[in-house]
């Protein structure tokens, strides 16, 4: 059955996770904190997390080029019909387009060329400043070492976030499935998803709720959790799931 290495990645502490000290609120509706950055708390956070996986083994050292070019469609089951193993090291890196998780994944894959980024990775949104994306062209100014891939991230303003309407749980659920079916068909063995903790949340609650304790359980600030992405037919799976971070 076709598997691939898979890495779901929070983003580090940003901004708008700090409570207002005054009324200990996040500051969702404050329009001061579209697309913020990360704090220097969440900067080490990330770097500290690049070190973790370097010493596992899953990040090289030097500069890392990428196995294949990203597909956009189905290749043959022979292609993909290989259990990989668990110590691969990371050849895909993808990321929201949040600058938040492009900074967190810059921070632990600072070698790393390029690197992926692509909107069914991002935070559920609308409503919510701190989920609007930047300008394309000063996302690009900034990193210019991401490649912005998916059609989500190809128009200059964020057309998808609206301030009167957010995704609702089935939407971000459809993303994540389209995200997921998505990964099975690059030719990669291990994938990095640098992304946000709602949607990590959704993914294991739907695909292995006992991981997170049927919802007890939060992803936090730089939490990282390994997987096996495994895909029979239409039908996709998460297993062997466990927090590494």
């Amino acid at each position: 059955m076709p598997m691939k290495t898979v890495y779901f990645i929070r983003h580090g502490v940003a901004m708008h996770n700090v409570p207002d000290p005054n009324t200990g609120q996040i500051p969702k509706h404050d329009e001061r904190y579209t697309d913020p950055s990360l704090i220097r708390q969440g900067e080490m956070q990330a770097c500290e997390l690049g070190v973790k996986l370097k010493q596992m083994g899953l990040i090289l050292d030097g500069d890392v080029e990428p196995r294949g070019r990203l597909s956009s469609s189905r290749r043959s089951s022979d292609a993909m019909d290989t259990v990989f193993n668990t110590k691969q090291p990371i050849d895909l890196v993808v990321c929201s387009p949040l600058k938040r998780c492009l900074q967190t994944a810059s921070h632990i894959f600072p070698n790393f060329s390029p690197i992926c980024c692509h909107g069914n990775a991002r935070e559920a949104y609308g409503m919510h400043y701190p989920d609007r994306r930047s300008p394309l062209s000063q996302l690009k100014a900034e990193f210019p070492h991401v490649i912005f891939h998916h059609p989500s991230v190809s128009t200059e303003e964020d057309l998808d976030w609206q301030p009167h309407n957010r995704e609702t749980r089935d939407d971000v659920l459809r993303r994540i499935d389209n995200f997921l079916a998505w990964v099975t068909l690059q030719p990669h063995k291990s994938c990095a998803v640098v992304t946000h903790g709602v949607w990590i949340e959704c993914a294991l609650l739907k695909y292995c709720p006992q991981e997170l304790d049927f919802g007890k359980k939060r992803v936090y600030n730089c939490d990282c959790y390994y997987a096996h992405l495994v895909c029979d037919g239409d039908r996709i799976a998460l297993k062997n799931v466990q927090q590494i971070a």
